[in-house]
């Protein structure tokens, strides 16, 4: 069985809310080897091109907000958080991952993606940043039900990319200013990766052009998930991901727990504020609350579980 986890971006330690995603993986991974299956995963770290905006197509990069915050270079922050993330998880008894493929050592790979999907017509250039055509692949949104006419209808309120051909088509690769940090060169000059584009490569690379399983948390399932099945799939003209496990939010104080909102915690090896892991009864379809008061975890219901359509 393979199995493909996606892992953190490491610019801040992972709260208790990051780390329930990769207890839920974690547990699937060992059922699945108490059945004497043979369990490949892989958990990918995001270390460039995870835009404070989480579809990937606004804001500043996280790492190189972290990096100006903290006074290192984003390769310090990864390899800083990395190294706490990895602690996490050891303190949790999550066991390790074949291996953790780093995005930025992916780059070629991202490169001969899109080079593929602009070859194949789902993808075109402007002025050094390329989209997907999202017109090109009519099976996007079958994951998140998320179809063309419901994007149409949310894009008159925001703010459109006028060098897009459609409102919600998606970018792979971004023009770099004259002063980012992280950049590489390419075909289309000097620009780094969108984030959907980096699973594509690492899944592609190190479980090849089928897998079994993909999990992660519900907040990828759009644009994050559903943008690599059109990039994979455009490229490759078949299924790649046999089905989808996501994880639902930890609620922390009546909202999902998120750095943004500061109504997290993270584990005792990382902070004061400290949370003790709770045992609970609940399935991997329950949501939970965490209560700031007593650092206990409460079940509520349910988890999304997609499979192949």
């Amino acid at each position: 069985m393979t199995i493909y986890t996606c892992g953190p971006t490491v610019y801040r330690h992972s709260h208790i809310g990051n780390l329930r995603t990769y207890i839920t993986a974690d547990v699937l991974r060992r059922v699945l080897e108490s059945e004497d299956l043979q369990v490949r995963q892989v958990l990918n770290i995001t270390d460039v091109g995870h835009m404070t905006d989480d579809s990937g197509e606004s804001g500043e990069d996280k790492m190189l907000l972290a990096a100006s915050d903290e006074g290192l270079s984003p390769t310090e922050i990864a390899d800083k958080y990395t190294r706490f993330f990895l602690e996490h998880c050891a303190a949790l008894n999550i066991l390790p991952a074949a291996i953790y493929p780093k995005a930025s050592d992916h780059i070629e790979e991202m490169l001969a993606i899109i080079a593929g999907l602009i070859e194949a017509g789902h993808a075109y250039e402007m002025d050094g940043t390329v989209y997907f055509d999202v017109d090109s692949f009519p099976a996007y949104g079958r994951l998140s039900q998320n179809t063309r006419e419901h994007l149409r209808q949310g894009a008159r309120t925001a703010e459109i990319d006028p060098a897009k051909r459609n409102s919600y088509d998606f970018t792979l690769w971004r023009a770099a200013g004259p002063n980012r940090l992280m950049k590489w060169p390419s075909p289309w000059g000097e620009g780094y990766p969108g984030w959907h584009i980096e699973c594509s490569a690492m899944s592609l690379k190190h479980l090849g052009k089928r897998f079994d399983i993909h999990t992660g948390g519900s907040d990828n399932i759009f644009p994050h998930h559903e943008d690599e099945i059109a990039q994979s799939e455009g490229l490759l003209g078949h299924e790649v991901v046999g089905y989808w496990l996501h994880c639902r939010h930890l609620l922390s104080d009546g909202r999902k727990m998120a750095k943004s909102a500061k109504n997290y915690y993270i584990t005792a090896s990382a902070s004061p504020r400290q949370a003790t892991p709770a045992r609970c009864n609940g399935s991997a379809r329950d949501r939970l609350r965490a209560s700031r008061r007593t650092s206990r975890v409460r079940e509520d219901t349910s988890c999304s579980r997609h499979a192949r359509s």
